[in-house]
């Protein structure tokens, strides 16, 4: 169960987790990241409130992500290293991710020893997915064999109900307002919701677009920008037709394990477009070029948003030094990061103990150099 009354299967895992000298956390966001943290927190026998705007959870960027897990184009190397670390932890959960592969189309970027892949001709992509058109297997590929895909709305339920099962709860239809000041030092006291005002002694923001309006009235300036609108088509179970994942420089497809069709595209905009049926339809079309068979496709869900991207592209996460006990967590790469940026941020917060892989990715640092935007 999600968010309401607290069962008591929940009430005894409650009972069970020890809270002694644990902080109480209040965790702005029911998205992947936001959940994410919020499960690893409860784990760790912190008293855990989850605060999302919406009536249900994912309703903001994770709803509308591709939920690519990916290290590609990712640099400099920890930052590769990042995302490709997260990528294993995502083997944990085989109900909620699986990884068949990417196909990048006329990838001619010099390989990364690093990172897994090789070089398909014209007549090893059509050998390899005999489905695509010719024109798209016409400057051939590259095959990265890690990659994966995750349910990103299932994902964001389980993690909720761990963190549930271990005594947290989750407020929906709270919209977060303002935060609140103590008025002795520089500290937040808690989140002003319509009506109710909530208190903790550590406040997590991930709230992936909302954060700047919440951090700026503290004199936080959080560089966050939005990634051109994503629209997202499902469609109805189809046949077999492709076993990778297809991406090109505009499209994501890939065939999920029931058979529908996820296709993704940057709209080219910066304000959301309508999630309407003649917006699906121009997405499939766009995505019937590559894939023929998808021309005759059905909708089953259509959804259009912008996704949280800071300044240099990569994330920024950890506690501000302006407000000691509020802690900042967005990136672009949610769906990847999120299971790794799990434990990383509840370690932070329980233990007290900076996380080397986060050392990079602080809010003071240089957002000057964008020489490794993406």
């Amino acid at each position: 169960m999600l968010g309401g009354t607290m069962s008591a299967a929940t009430q005894t895992a409650s009972q069970s987790v020890p809270r002694v000298d644990k902080p109480s956390v209040l965790v702005v966001g029911a998205g992947l990241i936001g959940s994410s943290i919020a499960m690893q927190l409860a784990k760790k026998g912190c008293l855990v409130t989850i605060v999302e705007a919406s009536a249900q959870p994912a309703a903001g960027a994770s709803g509308k992500s591709w939920a690519w897990l990916n290290a590609n184009r990712k640099q400099p190397a920890h930052y590769r290293d990042l995302n490709m670390h997260s990528m294993k932890l995502w083997a944990q959960y085989p109900d909620l991710a699986a990884f068949p592969g990417s196909l990048i189309l006329n990838d001619k970027r010099t390989k990364d020893n690093a990172y897994p892949s090789s070089s398909l001709t014209p007549e090893q992509l059509k050998h390899e997915e005999p489905d695509l058109s010719d024109a798209a297997c016409q400057g051939g590929a590259r095959l990265y064999k890690p990659e994966g895909y995750a349910y990103p709305e299932s994902a964001v339920r389980f993690f909720l109900q761990q963190a549930e099962q271990n005594g947290a709860s989750v407020l929906y239809e709270h919209p977060v307002q303002s935060l609140e000041t103590g008025t002795s030092s520089p500290h937040i006291t808690g989140v002003v919701t319509p009506g109710k005002t909530l208190h903790a002694d550590v406040v997590v923001v991930a709230a992936a677009l909302g954060i700047p309006e919440l951090t700026k009235p503290l004199g936080l300036l959080v560089p966050l920008t939005a990634k051109p609108c994503t629209v997202t088509v499902i469609t109805k179970p189809l046949k077999p037709i492709l076993k990778r994942i297809v991406v090109n420089d505009t499209i994501f497809i890939v065939q999920r394990r029931d058979g529908d069709v996820m296709i993704s595209l940057y709209a080219g905009d910066d304000r959301p477009e309508e999630a309407t049926e003649a917006v699906s339809k121009q997405v499939i079309q766009a995505a019937a070029v590559l894939v023929p068979e998808l021309a005759e496709a059905q909708t089953q869900q259509v959804t259009a948003g912008l996704m949280p991207y800071p300044v240099d592209a990569h994330p920024i996460v950890g506690f501000t030094k302006e407000w000691p006990n509020l802690y900042v967590a967005v990136m672009h790469s949610g769906a990847t990061l999120a299971p790794l940026m799990g434990k990383l941020v509840s370690e932070e917060i329980v233990n007290k103990q900076e996380q080397d892989l986060l050392a990079p990715y602080r809010l003071q640092r240089d957002f000057a150099d964008l020489s490794h935007t993406y």
